[in-house]
């Protein structure tokens, strides 16, 4: 570094670092990491401690985060750790787990905010780890759409995601699903549709239903069906 040729050293820190580099100070004077339950704090002092490459911190505080419960927003930057760092992939496999058992039921109104500001790596650890009941599958796909909505303001790159990193981690329909209720001349209206698998056949189904029976009804519906025909989509 360039503060080694010089006589009076002056190391220029953001006000968010300073507890972070005083408890990295504290270590590389007394050996000691500052006893903490705050992984946070963990966080702030493995990446100062990445910028000034004081290695034996790092791995110490790196298997602090592995052993210490994580929080949302230590989880969500442990996500983004550079693979330069001790244990790296260990801390990364912490998060998922901790994104994973915290969100089960992720599809509960209490959550939606939180995991609004989530990034991909975490709903993917959601989504992939926890067994999504046939009859959800609607309401996951209006998570998705959601959080996608919330992420990415450019349409192209959200459906891109949409498509190849999170609809592919939904099973495949085998029964019946329906979708949310929507209004038509003045009716609420819900589409159905069924899966019936046969030694020779797999049969597809889809109709249009009204919530409440009030009389016949006339109309033409437009509709377009999209087929899964392999896992590579």
């Amino acid at each position: 570094m360039k503060e080694s040729d010089q006589r009076h050293a002056t190391l220029t820190i953001a006000d968010s670092e300073e507890k972070a580099f005083m408890a990295l100070l504290h270590l590389m004077y007394t050996g000691k990491l500052t006893p903490t339950t705050e992984s946070t704090l963990l966080v702030d002092m493995l990446m100062a401690a990445d910028k000034f490459e004081v290695v034996s911190c790092m791995k110490l505080c790196s298997q602090g985060l592995i052993d210490l419960p994580m929080t949302l927003e230590s989880a969500v930057r442990c996500l983004d750790l550079p693979c330069t760092i001790p244990l790296a992939a260990a801390i990364k496999e912490a998060a998922k787990t901790f994104f994973a058992e915290t969100y089960k039921e992720f599809l509960s109104t209490k959550f939606q905010d939180e995991l609004m500001r989530v990034p991909l790596a975490g709903i993917r650890a959601i989504l992939s780890r926890n067994h999504l009941g046939i009859v959800s599958e609607g309401a996951v796909y209006e998570f998705m759409l959601r959080w996608a909505c919330s992420q990415y303001s450019n349409s192209e790159e959200r459906h891109k995601i949409l498509s190849s990193r999170l609809l592919p981690l939904v099973p495949r329909v085998l029964g019946s699903m329906r979708s949310p209720p929507f209004h038509c001349a003045g009716r609420r209206f819900y589409l159905t549709a069924r899966c019936m698998a046969t030694e020779q056949l797999q049969i597809f189904g889809l109709s249009v239903n009204m919530l409440e029976d009030k009389g016949a009804v006339r109309g033409t519906v437009g509709y377009k069906i999209g087929v899964k025909t392999r896992p590579s989509l």
